[in-house]
């Protein structure tokens, strides 16, 4: 009896979710981050060159130039959009959140780190070089966000969630304006839920799993760029007679 009330529940939050997903609007979803480094051993090889990070372009194919809150988004299922809420703003652009995090995780790591608030990609190093130099930092970091999102698989009786990043990252240095680093890093995290999983959950896991770990990786091949950076050096040689 009791199996029979349990399949019966969960036929009616199935057929629920499609009622919702059939309806629009939007909800934006309260996230927290946990900070994923601290200051690295090796923090001193960069100690004195200050990193400039940029906005990140979005290039996501839901985002609509019409409506600023798309910019937002992370989430879609039927006709409903869900965005973020951080830090006590609602539906905050992703851009604006990478950035934000992007600064703060380099500090933590040992690196000079401040924002540019200017987009900034590959495809304008002049551009790049430009805010580097009024911002007063030896390199750039800027690039793209090419995915970023929650797809949840709805199967017949199960949800397969999906939580996604990938960024393109672009380090450009800026005495000389040549690009150091121009690199893809993308993580996905795949599971299987059940009969679901709370949107909650879903945040949590998109960030403090996913992300967490491609800003892991993007800190890790930054800081491995500043390390070898060229610098001046002062030679003085000295004569000793005999």
């Amino acid at each position: 009896m009791r199996a029979g009330r349990s399949w019966t529940l969960r036929l009616a939050v199935l057929l629920a979710g499609s009622a919702v997903s059939g309806c629009g609007g939007t909800m934006s979803l309260d996230m927290n981050y946990s900070p994923a480094l601290y200051r690295l051993q090796q923090a001193d090889q960069w100690r004195g060159i200050a990193l400039g990070v940029a906005k990140l372009e979005d290039r996501r194919s839901w985002i609509d130039p019409t409506n600023p809150e798309s910019l937002g988004y992370v989430m879609q299922q039927g006709a409903f959009r869900f965005g973020l809420t951080y830090d006590g703003r609602k539906y905050v652009p992703v851009s604006d959140l990478v950035q934000t995090l992007f600064v703060e995780e380099f500090t933590r790591a040992g690196v000079e780190a401040k924002a540019i608030p200017k987009i900034l990609t590959k495809d304008n190093v002049a551009d790049t070089v430009e805010a580097g130099r009024q911002a007063g930092t030896a390199y750039v970091l800027g690039g793209r966000v090419l995915v970023f999102e929650i797809v949840n698989e709805t199967g017949v009786w199960t949800v397969t969630s999906r939580r996604s990043v990938t960024l393109e990252i672009t380090l450009v240095r800026v005495q000389g304006g040549d690009v150091a680093l121009d690199s893809n890093v993308s993580l996905t995290d795949r599971q299987d839920e059940g009969m679901g999983v709370r949107h909650s959950t879903n945040v949590d896991r998109l960030m403090n799993n996913v992300f967490r770990r491609v800003v892991t990786q993007v800190v890790e091949q930054v800081t491995a760029k500043l390390a070898l950076a060229p610098r001046d050096v002062d030679v003085r040689i000295t004569l000793v007679s005999r």
